[in-house]
């Protein structure tokens, strides 16, 4: 087994562990796809024209200089990569940068809840597949007199772009009291509260 393949094994185990955090209350992740084995990055010297040049003998000396954009999929540094933009993905869309409240309908209430949030859990980020993400937020009610807290899943995709959207947002919890789980299909299912 390959050294990246053995850390992919580890960073699939670890991030199956942290979406444990609840068991049967969030969806199991898809296997990211294996990481792919790049060349390292040639060195280049300088010629009497300035032009940089790969030493003789080097393989692929057609591909340009410099470093990739994204990490491989599953490398410890594609996840910390996606735990950043996923991060604020969900904070631009929660408002969390500015003091507007986030809103969001509560129809098993039938009310608006005014929320603001308190954290993303990155560690607990999820892959669904194809570039499709989920993880918690813990929100808190910025109504006076309220001291309500919600938990929030939310559900987006990387585009291909890097934009990011945030497909969906449920609500998970009211004051610890989960609305749903996940069954053995990996199906949401209500929960028996």
């Amino acid at each position: 087994m390959t050294r990246i393949a053995i850390a992919v094994a580890a960073l699939l185990a670890i991030a199956h562990l942290n979406a444990q955090e609840h068991p049967k209350e969030h969806p199991t992740g898809a296997a990211p796809s294996a990481a792919e084995e790049h060349p390292k990055e040639h060195p280049t010297k300088s010629s009497a024209s300035g032009k940089e040049e790969h030493p003789k003998g080097k393989e692929h000396p057609e591909h340009p200089k410099g470093k990739s954009s994204q990490a491989p999929e599953g490398s410890k540094a594609w996840m910390t990569q996606i735990r950043k933009e996923y991060d604020n993905a969900v904070c631009e869309v929660s408002k969390a940068k500015t003091n507007e409240p986030y809103i969001i309908h509560d129809d098993k209430l039938g009310k608006d809840w005014e929320i603001k949030l308190v954290r993303v859990h990155k560690k607990r980020i999820v892959s669904l597949g194809n570039n499709r993400f989920f993880a918690c937020s813990d929100f808190k009610s910025v109504k006076k007199g309220e001291k309500d807290k919600l938990d929030l899943d939310f559900f987006a995709t990387k585009n291909q772009d890097g934009t990011w959207n945030v497909e969906k947002v449920l609500i998970h919890k009211v004051n610890g009291i989960p609305r749903y789980t996940w069954n053995e299909k990996n199906e949401m299912a209500p929960a028996n509260n």
